[in-house]
């Protein structure tokens, strides 16, 4: 006889930390590092300045830095029952997540932004790609959980202005770097480094407009 709870009952992992997922972030970071050393390097030749100069050593420090600390900030969450745990990808290897909070009716998970719920009255936000919030909903429900989806639901009656904010707001990122890439800024680089700027701008914007809409519609209630 075959227990239909034990698939109910199985943990639910968002942001696993596999060792394919570390390896990849680091390769990424490095390659984010090579591309910026490069552009540095070519901006500072047309400049005058020697390869050797400290000039472009102290960015690639600095850019080391922030990518280690982006990386000590992504977590995996694990729903195990009426458990939440988390796990740190910067920690130990081997090291098994640790019980954040109990779940249970006495709580809900608001979805706010594009990726972010968070957990109420009290708790921690918990960020997972758009096409994992069934699953995050359905571990949550199954905890006993009340789940405030209002963000999807603007999303699934927004789909065009939705999509179209995540759109504007990828390629303003492109055009940044490729932007930067071209060396000293002139006229043409200043006008695409700020319509590049102002479309990152836009799409955050965007992102956040249901917030704002819903605060309104509520004040106005």
């Amino acid at each position: 006889m075959i227990d239909s709870r034990g698939a109910t009952d199985q943990p639910v992992r968002f942001g696993a930390r596999t060792w394919r997922g570390v390896l990849g972030l680091l390769a990424l970071g490095a390659a984010a590092a090579c591309l910026l050393a490069l552009v540095l390097a070519r901006s500072l030749i047309a400049q005058g300045f020697d390869w050797a100069d400290w000039a472009l050593v102290i960015p690639i420090v600095v850019f080391t830095v922030v990518w280690l600390v982006i990386m000590a900030a992504i977590t995996e969450w694990t729903i195990a029952g009426h458990e939440l745990r988390r796990r740190r990808w910067l920690s130990w290897p081997g090291r098994e997540p640790s019980t954040v909070m109990e779940l249970g009716p006495q709580l809900e998970i608001v979805h706010e932004t594009r990726s972010g719920w968070r957990i109420r009255p009290y708790g921690p936000t918990i960020y997972v790609p758009f096409r994992r919030t069934t699953p995050l909903a359905g571990a949550m429900e199954r905890a006993g959980v009340r789940v405030v989806d209002w963000r999807g639901d603007w999303a699934r009656r927004h789909r065009l202005l939705d999509r179209l904010g995540a759109l504007i707001g990828l390629v303003g990122g492109v055009g940044m770097l490729m932007t930067i890439a071209q060396g000293p800024l002139r006229s043409v680089g200043i006008a695409a480094y700020c319509a590049s700027l102002s479309a990152i701008c836009l799409g955050w914007a965007t992102d956040y407009l249901p917030w704002k809409m819903r605060r309104h519609s509520a004040q106005v209630g």
